[in-house]
């Protein structure tokens, strides 16, 4: 049975193609299957579905479909098709969970004036966003495969299509004025109350009858998704929400034959594959009928990938060779807009300065730093010291001074007299003074000139008669500590080993 039923669907459908040129296909939802449409996982044959408390929409069923159960909710329904078979707790070898529940996500309602709740054929892509909605003219076909059904008919006051196709049947519009009014079209369309439905078949010029009046219902659903055009002075087309950049061309027209469209439409392909630009720019051609402005012809062309002026080009070539076209050819009422040159609209005058900004604040930054670790530098020393010496830092009306670390302290020398009477010696450091033409025994501390050494000079001066090595401690590291050059400065190295039996080749050595 539901085979005779699909073919005279199709059939149908081929027999309206032929009628039109368009047809919307409600695409949104995901059907019983899909596992975007339960919250854990897809219901076996003995697992039981769980609607959400409150469903606003119907639910089409498959025609076979095995489950443990259902637990409905409070609003809602189910679509069922006439030979739809249910099998209610039956076995099956193909379930991965054992008996539980699966629950269902809650109904996803389409908007009526939305553009993402349809798909048209033939596909448009660069139509604007009042010819995606259903046309006052278009067939629509609302498919039940494809997951709840649930339309809001926010700001619609006359719903006007040429014909409507719900799950494989076509409503007349009686029966559809009057389903609205029942508790199953509230379901199936929301804020219904006072909307009048109407069919057109072929009476309009363009998409809609006055497409002004839809305007502000259709763009209140896409003017937040619309994206940021790349261009000076973009465009905004006839029954476009977004602007755009691009070209576009309008021509009046009165009678809106469908014969000069396609002599627009074969004229364009012909120059465009002549330029070689199929793959660069799009285009699209088609009526916009207005009750206050009348009706128009207009072209729309845009690049495909990214705004580089190739379709404001081709646009002057086509104004330039529209003596070849039989419809442009002598028109004096046609109306050219082009978008500006391209330009980035995240960096503006305010994104330049304040990278400008950090950029001089990173180089003053550096320069301090510079200056504080290379303060002898000639251009450096000239920045005042105050700027890159936090010691000089300074906030008194906070009551804070940074701590001056002074650059040489006093050695406590308290500890010399001890480490003498200790067991263990200090560790000397043998040099030659140059001056006296001796050897000198100096501390392992370098020379720090805020340490008085007259007690080492007085005991030198006592006892000027003993040799150097007699000063020497037990142990001695030889090394060379003075800042003076070679040339001033012969280093004598003396091995201190002391050894009770050296050998007559040593001594000789040492003379």
């Amino acid at each position: 049975m539901w085979q005779v039923k699909l073919i005279t669907v199709i059939i149908l459908l081929l027999e309206l193609e032929t009628e039109t040129e368009a047809i919307k296909w409600h695409g949104a939802g995901a059907d019983f299957y899909n596992t975007a449409a339960w919250l854990n996982y897809i219901p076996c044959a003995k697992d039981l579905v769980v609607f959400p408390a409150y469903y606003p929409a119907v639910l089409p069923l498959p025609p076979a479909l095995s489950v443990g159960g259902f637990k409905l909710p409070r609003q809602g329904a189910l679509l069922l098709a006439e030979d739809a078979q249910i099998n209610l707790g039956a076995a099956s070898q193909s379930c991965e969970h054992e008996r539980g529940q699966a629950y269902l996500q809650p109904a996803q309602v389409s908007k009526w004036f939305d553009p993402r709740s349809w798909s048209s054929t033939p596909t448009t892509i660069n139509a604007p966003e009042l010819e995606r909605v259903p046309c006052d003219d278009d067939h629509v076909i609302i498919n039940a495969n494809n997951g709840p059904i649930a339309f809001d008919l926010e700001n619609v006051q006359f719903l006007r299509l040429g014909q409507l196709i719900l799950a494989g049947a076509s409503l007349s519009k009686q029966y559809l004025q009057e389903l609205l009014q029942r508790e199953l079209g509230q379901l199936l369309f929301q804020n219904a109350a006072a909307v009048s439905v109407e069919y057109y078949r072929g009476q309009l010029c363009g998409c809609h009858k006055d497409y002004e009046r839809l305007l502000e219902p259709v763009c209140h659903n896409v003017e937040t998704r619309c994206p940021v055009p790349h261009c000076v002075s973009p465009l905004r087309p006839l029954g476009s929400c977004c602007f755009v950049c691009g070209a576009t061309l309008t021509l009046p027209s009165e009678h809106c034959l469908a014969e000069e469209r396609q002599q627009l439409l074969k004229f364009i392909q012909q120059e465009m594959k002549q330029q070689q630009l199929e793959q660069q720019l799009q285009f699209h051609v088609d009526y916009v009928g207005s009750a206050q402005y009348g009706n128009h012809l207009q072209l729309i062309i845009t690049d495909r990938d990214g705004y580089s002026e190739r379709s404001v080009q081709f646009m002057h070539h086509l104004v330039a060779q529209r003596n070849h076209s039989t419809l442009l050819h002598g028109q004096a009422q046609l109306q050219l807009k082009f978008a500006g040159r391209p330009y980035n609209p995240n960096v503006s005058f305010f994104s330049v300065l304040l990278m400008l900004f950090c950029l001089v604040l990173v180089c003053v930054v550096a320069v301090i730093m510079l200056a504080h670790f290379m303060p002898q530098h000639p251009y450096l020393n000239r920045i005042p010291q105050w700027i890159h010496d936090p010691r000089r830092w300074r906030w008194r009306h906070l009551g804070i001074r940074l701590r001056r670390n002074l650059l040489f302290n006093r050695f406590d020398n308290a500890g010399a007299a001890a480490a003498a009477n200790s067991a263990v010696g200090r560790l000397g450091v043998i040099g030659y003074a140059a001056d006296r033409d001796e050897l000198e025994v100096r501390e392992r501390s370098f020379d720090n000139p805020m340490f008085e050494q007259e007690p080492a000079t007085a005991a030198t001066s006592e006892a000027p008669t003993k040799s150097p090595l007699d000063l020497l401690p037990a142990n001695v590291e030889v090394g060379d500590l003075d800042s003076c050059s070679a040339e001033e400065q012969e280093l004598t190295e003396i091995n201190l080993e002391s050894s009770e039996s050296e050998s007559d080749a040593e001594a000789e050595t040492k003379e």
